[in-house]
């Protein structure tokens, strides 16, 4: 089996117990129905991408951590030979599964999202801030030896305390962090009602900020930088290139989206949404959205969004290989 270089997320349900102003319907999953994908469905798939050579996992949602075989997902996974998992979460009930993340705990990490140490800001309210709940989450996670990230989506609404934030992250909880700008949809679920359309370009124009405004802050706070870095879950130059710091024995790394991003040749050839620069991603991993449907992370091209839901193993292991092809053609 050749090891692939790239990882397969799965939004295993688009449930999710917060309702942040950014996100949209359906979280990270293309679909914006209330569900969940069959454990028996996932099984099948990861089984399949493991035998094209993708050994890394990120499970994500949704809130993944409140589906009721979490902890048989991940024992599955770690069934295989040398496989990883990063887990994208809020936080809400990690803690019911810390027997199954710690027996695993060199083979995993926990991505946690923590936006702000507020839980109001310029009169809007921040689910995702940084509690005492939280922090006795992070502090218990890491005396179990599970290594802990902190996912920070930068806007105008919280770039006021990201620098305390990052410090505190770093200096006194000591996990890593990861600063995101904010992702241009067509829709979120706004400050009250979801929006759509020409109302949430607005929203994403009124909340973006551009991380050129953090360098400076960085630079100083740091013992050491490289413009491209990855933590070794997809290859260096695939995406949107990662700049990182480090500080002491942890790290805070930057997706910074006005930096561009890298495209297959099939992106610059045939895609319409790249020729419209109507996609901010790149291409850099595979995704199984909750309704079945394989793509690429981030892309909005039908042409090669697959419904797995009918295939059999061959046609799954087809697709892959070729959604795997863009992934590792020449940039």
């Amino acid at each position: 089996m050749k090891k692939r270089n790239t990882y397969l997320a799965i939004a295993i349900t688009t449930y999710c117990n917060y309702q942040c102003f950014y996100c949209k319907e359906g979280g990270e999953s293309i679909s914006s129905k209330r569900e969940t994908i069959p454990f028996s469905k996932i099984k099948k798939v990861i089984d399949n991408a493991y035998n094209v050579g993708i050994t890394n996992f990120r499970i994500t949602g949704g809130e993944p951590t409140r589906v009721s075989y979490f902890s048989e997902l991940i024992e599955f996974i770690m069934s295989f030979e040398d496989t990883k998992i990063r887990i994208n979460t809020n936080g809400h009930m990690i803690l019911k599964h810390i027997n199954v993340l710690a027996k695993y705990k060199k083979r995993l990490d926990v991505v946690f999202s923590v936006d702000s140490i507020s839980e109001n800001l310029n009169g809007v309210h921040f689910p995702k801030f940084l509690s005492d709940n939280v922090i006795n989450i992070t502090q218990i996670l890491k005396e179990n030896g599970i290594s802990v990230r902190y996912n920070i989506v930068v806007t105008s609404l919280n770039e006021c305390e990201v620098k305390e934030l990052v410090i505190k992250a770093i200096d006194e909880l000591k996990v890593n962090v990861k600063l995101l700008d904010l992702n241009k949809f067509s829709e979120y679920l706004g400050y009250v009602n979801k929006i759509i359309g020409e109302e949430a370009f607005d929203l994403w124009n009124e909340l973006f900020v551009p991380m050129k405004n953090f360098y400076s802050f960085l630079e100083d706070i740091s013992s050491d930088s490289k413009s491209e870095w990855t933590t070794g879950l997809i290859s260096k130059g695939h995406g949107i290139p990662m700049s990182s710091y480090f500080r002491g024995e942890n790290w805070i790394q930057v997706k910074d989206s006005t930096r561009g991003a890298k495209y297959s040749e099939f992106c610059k050839r045939e895609c319409e949404y790249f020729k419209a620069r109507n996609c901010q991603e790149g291409v850099f991993s595979l995704f199984l959205s909750s309704n079945l449907i394989l793509h690429l992370s981030g892309c909005k091209n039908e042409s090669i969004q697959f419904d797995l839901r009918e295939y059999g193993n061959e046609q799954i292991r087809i697709v892959l290989e070729n959604l795997l092809c863009l992934i590792q053609h020449d940039f």
